[in-house]
């Protein structure tokens, strides 16, 4: 059964970032460096997987077209695992990760929603004790820190190359094998992807996916000003079958709120977010480096005793992040000094 809620990202959540709300968005990636060689792989049809991503009831994948599936990436609450391919513009990435439980920091308080877009606040979580060994959960209290698990060998079908994935021995992390050179783009747009694991500490389960074009941006860099809706604007592909167009903002990455604006538009060329969430936004608190993140992409969902797991088939106009400039503020770092007569508050990167 598929998971259709949705409170968020991401990225979250959820890793090829260097910024911090890259890292939360797609803490699961690995880097698939671009090449031309082939991958062999042997694809999988064991019977009794949970489906997902718009298969029949009986868990039969292929009983809708690619382009019809749904978009139903994991909630926060509820997610526990995702794996992603991500198209860039120099290569393509791979990679996932599975949880036995829900890490209580990556679920965010909806404070504020209008059309395709939510405002997020990150759980303020404070325990005394740090929890060495564990994490801090609600209550502030401390609570057992969600384990990564080997969900057997993981094949994905559909791309240039079919991959296969195993659990990495320490972290259960599934990622290429270091060295191993794939085609890049390693997919074509409207491409019928299919994601699915052999069995391990739980059934096996797969999960469909579509191919989306290139993401190509409009003007760039972005202003965000309080009181006033921020536009975006971006390329239209042939087809846009399953795919929305999801953003992420966030002004705070220094501060102490971190809270964010997620979105999910329509892959119509444009979109909005409206005036009265960035004026909540501003409310949360601003520092220097803002970000915003932006991808084409479908998402799908499946359960598993723990919770939901989701594939994501993006592309991204760049690895980094888009310029955005945030209206009154000036962002200073070590390598980019403040105007003269303005000093550079180094735990807020902010000049005053």
């Amino acid at each position: 059964m598929a998971c259709y809620g949705w409170l968020l990202r991401s990225a979250a959540p959820r890793s090829i970032y260097d910024d911090s709300m890259a890292i939360r968005c797609r803490r699961f990636v690995s880097v698939v460096y671009a090449g031309a060689s082939v991958i062999t792989a042997c694809g999988s049809d064991e019977s009794g997987r949970a489906n997902g991503g718009g298969g029949a009831e009986n868990g039969e994948s292929g009983a809708i077209d690619a382009s019809q599936l749904p978009y139903a990436p994991c909630p926060e609450a509820t997610g526990v695992g995702r794996f992603e391919i991500d198209l860039l513009p120099e290569y393509t990435s791979v990679g996932g990760q599975v949880f036995d439980g829900v890490t209580p920091s990556d679920v965010a308080t909806l404070v504020q929603s209008e059309g395709d877009c939510r405002l997020l606040r990150p759980p303020n979580l404070l325990c005394e004790s740090g929890c060495p060994s564990e994490t801090c959960g609600e209550g502030n209290q401390c609570v057992p820190k969600p384990v990564a698990h080997d969900l057997g060998t993981v094949t994905i079908e559909g791309l240039v190359a079919p991959i296969q994935m195993r659990a990495g021995a320490a972290t259960a992390n599934y990622a290429v094998t270091p060295g191993v050179r794939v085609p890049h783009p390693g997919f074509a747009p409207g491409a019928d992807l299919l994601l699915s694991t052999s069995g391990g500490d739980y059934e096996p389960i797969e999960l469909r996916g579509w191919g989306v074009s290139p993401f190509q941006m409009g003007p760039n860099p972005i202003t965000v000003a309080g009181g006033a809706a921020t536009s975006l604007e971006w390329g239209v592909p042939d087809e846009v079958g399953p795919a929305r167009v999801h953003v992420s903002l966030n002004i705070d990455n220094h501060g102490s709120s971190e809270a964010r604006i997620d979105c999910d538009f329509a892959d119509t060329g444009s979109g909005q977010i409206p005036a009265a969430l960035i004026e909540g936004l501003f409310a949360e608190g601003t520092s220097g480096g803002p970000t915003l993140q932006i991808a084409r992409r479908t998402a799908t969902s499946t359960q598993i005793p723990p919770g939901c797991v989701d594939l994501l088939v993006a592309s991204s106009p760049t690895a980094t992040g888009l310029d955005v400039t945030v209206a009154g503020l000036i962002t200073c770092d070590d390598s980019s000094p403040c105007p003269e007569g303005q000093t550079c508050d180094t735990l807020e990167h902010l000049c005053e």
